[in-house]
């Protein structure tokens, strides 16, 4: 395999080299062409929470617009456009039985499922529950508008599990009244078809979206549907005061192909797991989930901002045994969600001593009860468990919830400095009880108060460098405190939050934003995060992971991304980034692995590579381009062992679309063409998988073709 993956990688050298060559010629160019200054001008928020350029900001962040969310894309997975951000590492794990894997800077990357150690947030309302554990497949992707990237010690203010923040924003309405129908079809006979109405009228702003995805799946056994729905409305966005209410759902279908271990993914990369399709595995999602905000100006320098929202999630999930004991106890599972939350902020900007001053008030609450239950399961089907005449084997409650007040500060001692500082103290609580009284469950609490601060100066009006530092916290999520380990013994029976403490993190960074006039952009940083008390994994019981606390950890790394405008109507994006994150004291599990110090923490690749070279026509009616994207190999278990190591790989795509107007139509046509090279990789590993099929293969080459047209009433 690693051979096949080495002879792609070094018959693809010539192609890479004539890429980048083109993607950093443009330097000696200063005709400003395309995409002039792409997202300068644009306006983000997450992290001085004051509406401010990308370039103004001491913090590490990026913008995705709308264009590069949408056009040209399949508009299914998240990882779909965040590829080209440095710092993070989103794939698509060509199982929607599973979300996107993302990670940024290494945070989150071990995760089991879904997404943790980051802080993600769509219109407002969290994705993240107070435990710190993300679900994003009722992100709708086809009605977003654009999504910020926040790395680094400014993400602390954002509580819990905030390695880095990842913000999503639905459209606006445009004025008056459009609708727009749009389709896609691909290869694996994968489909999307939605309508999109949206407008502004007498000071209301809509949106409303639906659609139905479908694929068979790239592999084996990896068939999924999913519907979503999205609207938005927002009331008297012109005036003082302005209501904004945001409701989204989805109902997601997937058969689960299960990971692959190194043998099988040397005899067919493209078949399932070990027992998926015998014990039928797969899983069900339905999320309803609703918000409003009130955002009301007081006068010319302060406003405040309330926040309520309120959410269900009901998911069921067939797994796989690795043996073939019948029933699998626990072999299924349920999860019955409820989830709210409140937030309220105060800003204001004042003069002190003739120095501009912005300051941000805020306070939250949320919280998550979750009812879990476990079944007997023979072969995809609930069965009675041995010696009892009902198929539940496990019935219990857990709770999550945070109160969290946060601080930020920000003034300018002169024109080219600037300052920032801020405090964030969060309360979780963890608790759960068993309501077949298998065990006893206490409530755990966990405190912390969250420090950061930054500085910035303005070298010129062309480059700003600055530097900043701050004291992040994750607490254990309630699927890692279900299953906890008491002195020398290990139960899926004993049970016990306190047996898990929160992990600290404190991070550095140091950063240079600098623009070339009529030429670009570039953005670089150096990071630095040394964690204690990192949870990580201490056994696998019957596939359930229990969990511990290691020592110390570390995540050191440098990023780079950079626009140009070339010549010819030719531009440019490339992004780079260097990861080490690795295990920095031993630890020891309890299965007699000792972690020795230098071992790679699992998922998360040293070296990532985005580039993308296009030709764009001024009006932006024609856009062809090729991109590039390569990762090095990273490991998939806690022991870095050869059998968990997924080789690197790089891989080309190529996309094409175009905009015309036809009467009062307003069409756009695509055509994306994903890994030209037919290259045979590994795009995702499943952590510390009990059974070994720890690879989720990627398809080789694919296509996909889509229409959109919008009609302005």
């Amino acid at each position: 395999m690693r051979q096949t993956i080495l002879r792609h990688l070094f018959n693809q050298i010539p192609y890479m080299t004539m890429l980048f060559g083109l993607l950093t010629c443009g330097q000696a160019y200063s005709q400003k062409i395309a995409e002039p200054l792409q997202n300068l001008d644009e306006m983000v928020i997450s992290a001085s929470r004051f509406y401010q350029t990308p370039f103004e900001t001491s913090a590490s962040i990026d913008l995705i617009n709308r264009s590069e969310i949408q056009d040209g894309q399949q508009q299914v997975n998240i990882s779909e456009s965040l590829s080209r951000v440095p710092g993070v590492h989103a794939i698509n794990r060509q199982n929607y039985a599973q979300d996107t894997m993302i990670s940024i800077r290494g945070f989150g990357a071990n995760s089991a499922f879904g997404a943790r150690g980051i802080k993600v947030y769509v219109d407002g309302i969290p994705a993240t529950m107070p435990d710190g554990q993300s679900q994003l497949s009722h992100v709708d992707i086809s009605s977003v508008d654009h999504m910020e990237v926040l790395r680094g010690p400014f993400s602390v203010l954002y509580g819990n599990s905030a390695g880095g923040v990842l913000n999503i924003y639905s459209e606006k309405g445009k004025p008056g009244f459009a609708v727009t129908p749009y389709a896609s079809y691909g290869s694996f006979n994968t489909s999307k078809i939605g309508v999109k109405a949206s407008g502004d009228q007498n000071s209301v702003n809509y949106l409303l979206d639906s659609n139905t995805f479908m694929t068979n799946g790239s592999r084996t056994h990896s068939e999924a549907s999913r519907d979503n729905e999205n609207a938005k409305l927002i009331i008297g966005g012109d005036g003082d005061t302005k209501i904004t209410i945001i409701g989204n759902r989805v109902n997601l279908s997937a058969s689960d192909p299960l990971g692959l271990t190194s043998a099988q993914l040397t005899s067919n990369p493209q078949g399932a797991g070990t027992n998926a399709e015998s014990w039928n595995t797969r899983k069900t999602v339905t999320q309803l989930q609703g918000g409003m905000e009130l955002l009301q100006k007081i006068d010319s320098s302060s406003s405040f901002k309330l926040m309520a929202y309120t959410g269900t999630r009901n998911q069921f999930q067939f797994q796989a045994p690795s043996t073939t004991t019948v029933p699998f106890v626990n072999g299924a599972i349920s999860l019955d969600r409820s989830y709210s939350g409140l937030e309220g902020q105060y800003q204001f900007k004042t003069m002190v001593n003739q120095t501009p001053v912005k300051m941000t008030i805020g306070i939250n609450y949320g919280n998550d009860n979750d009812h879990s239950m476990g079944y007997c399961n023979a072969f995809g089907s609930l069965v009675n468990c041995t010696g009892k005449n009902t198929s539940i084997n496990t019935d219990a409650n857990y709770r999550a919830n945070n109160l969290d007040q946060y601080l930020q500060i920000g003034f300018d001692p002169s024109e080219k400095v600037n300052v920032t500082a801020g405090l964030r103290h969060t309360a979780t609580q963890l608790s759960g009880s068993d309501n077949l009284n298998a065990f006893a469950y206490t409530t755990s609490n966990y405190n912390q108060v969250m420090p950061m601060a930054s500085a910035s100066y303005l070298v010129n009006p062309l480059n700003r460098i600055y530097t900043s530092v701050g004291l992040g916290y994750d607490t254990p999520t309630l699927n890692q405190i279900k299953y906890s380990c008491g002195n020398t013994l290990c139960s899926t029976t004993s049970s016990n939050p306190n047996m898990l403490n929160a992990a600290t993190t404190i991070q550095y960074e140091l950063g240079w934003k600098s623009i070339l006039p009529e030429v670009g952009h570039f953005n670089t940083a150096i990071f630095v995060a040394n964690s204690s008390n990192e949870i990580v994994a201490l056994n696998n019981i019957s596939g359930k992971t229990v969990y511990q606390n290691a020592n110390n950890t570390s995540r050191t790394g440098f990023e780079l991304f950079g626009h140009l405008d070339l010549p010819m109507h030719l531009y440019s994006n490339l992004s780079y980034t260097y990861t080490l994150a690795q295990v920095s004291q031993d630890y020891t599990t309890t299965s007699g692995n000792t972690i020795n110090s230098g071992a790679n923490i699992p998922g998360v690749p040293a070296h990532r590579l985005f580039g993308e070279l296009a030709w764009q026509l001024p009006d932006h009616s024609i856009n062809i381009g090729a991109e590039l994207l390569a990762a090095s190999n990273m490991y998939a278990a806690d022991t870095n062992n050869t059998n968990s190591n997924a080789s690197g790989y790089l891989v080309s795509n190529l996309r094409a679309f175009a905009k015309q107007i036809i009467d009062k139509w307003n069409v756009t046509e695509f055509i994306r063409i994903n890994n030209i090279f037919d290259t045979y990789y590994v795009g995702s590993v499943i952590i510390n998988q009990l059974s070994a099929q720890y690879f989720e293969p990627s398809p080789g080459r694919n296509w996909v073709i889509g229409l959109n047209a919008t009609y302005p009433f």
